[in-house]
């Protein structure tokens, strides 16, 4: 079902000029640090099944601190419907464990089945998430059709596949698309404005920037005309280092190019993330968890999630307190657990 629900707020529910409000983030790394060490501990002692209650509080905490025009976001979900799903997940997933023991070609041939079902548990998972996200009193709403996703995870893969990859930025933007046109906070409908351009310098420049960075190492290594094979052997761990870094800015531009082309309604999303600053985040967390043996694993987290959110604003153009829910189906959290067993993510 692909419901075009896209209804322009009333004009006399409009505010009479824009209002720019900024996300906030009210949490802490030591509230966080509590929630993560009792998941942990439970997890442990239970042997996972604790997992589905952990989930949810970790993201009850991170929804409920986030606030938005006074009124905060929430995550509904019961754990208990969670278990389920996952036990079925895990269920469905023993085929794989065995077959390997018995033949490859069984292995080959279960996870052809997956690639079929992958559009299904992508829906599946973005209805599952957008049902149980609150906001306010309004509830968010994920309407693409189960053709519509097929159709686009189908045209991704081609392009992306039959193009050796020069054409991914525009599978990405297409997903991208799919994933926020088709995504309703009560009765206003999210839309990606970016052009394809923005996607194309998210992915490549700091590709571009990285090998740049490398060629003028190579060029100062071999200035002294040293060409021994240790020189060559050091060589490549500076080159795997800005690999990481070029995908850690790419997440970064890709943040941007996101959230600075939607829309929601008559009111428009922008953010003032800045890449090299998530890049000095991203790096200095990394090492703080490393030299801690990752006991400042939430603070890492609570950092760089605070950074993201605050960076956002929205210049509102509807009032957020005339939402209105859309009628829904009742969605399972079979599709998105079915993803956490294959180790998925697909946040956006």
């Amino acid at each position: 079902m692909d419901n075009n629900i896209e209804t322009p707020m009333p004009s006399e529910n409009r505010p009479d000029k824009l209002q720019r409000q900024r996300f906030q983030f009210h949490g802490n790394a030591g509230e966080y640090f509590q929630i993560w060490i009792v998941n942990l501990v439970l997890g442990v002692i239970t042997l996972s099944f604790y997992a589905p209650w952990a989930k949810v509080r970790r993201l009850r905490y991170l929804y409920g601190n986030t606030a938005l025009a006074g009124n905060r976001f929430d995550f509904t979900a019961s754990p208990g419907r969670i278990l389920i799903g996952r036990i079925i997940a895990l269920i469905l997933f023993l085929p794989f464990v065995f077959s390997s023991q018995i033949d490859p070609l069984y292995v080959l041939a279960a996870w052809g089945v997956l690639a079929l079902a992958m559009p299904w548990l992508i829906r599946s998972s973005m209805r599952f998430l957008a049902r149980n996200s609150k906001y306010g009193n309004s509830r968010f709403y994920f309407s693409a059709s189960v053709g519509k996703t097929y159709w686009v995870c189908m045209k991704c893969l081609l392009v992306s596949v039959f193009s050796l990859g020069l054409l991914s930025p525009l599978a990405l933007y297409w997903f991208k698309a799919y994933q926020l046109n088709h995504l309703h906070a009560g009765q206003l409908q999210f839309k990606l404005n970016s052009g394809i351009g923005r996607f194309y310098k998210a992915l490549l420049l700091p590709y571009l920037l990285a090998m740049a960075a490398y060629v003028l190492m190579f060029a100062a290594l071999f200035a002294g005309n040293d060409e021994s094979p240790e020189i060559f052997a050091l060589l490549f761990f500076p080159l795997y280092l800005l690999m990481l870094l070029s995908i850690v800015l790419t997440r970064a531009y890709l943040f941007r190019a996101t959230w600075n082309g939607t829309q929601i309604g008559n009111s428009r999303i922008s953010t003032d993330l800045k890449p090299l600053t998530y890049l000095w985040i991203s790096v200095s967390n990394v090492l703080a968890c490393i030299f801690t043996l990752g006991l400042l694993q939430p603070w890492a987290f609570i950092r760089m999630y605070r950074y993201k959110i605050e960076s956002l604003s929205i210049n509102l153009s509807d009032d957020p307190q005339t939402l209105e829910n859309q009628l829904q189906e009742n969605t399972t959290a079979l599709g998105e657990e079915i993803a956490d067993v294959f180790d998925l993510d697909i946040s956006l």
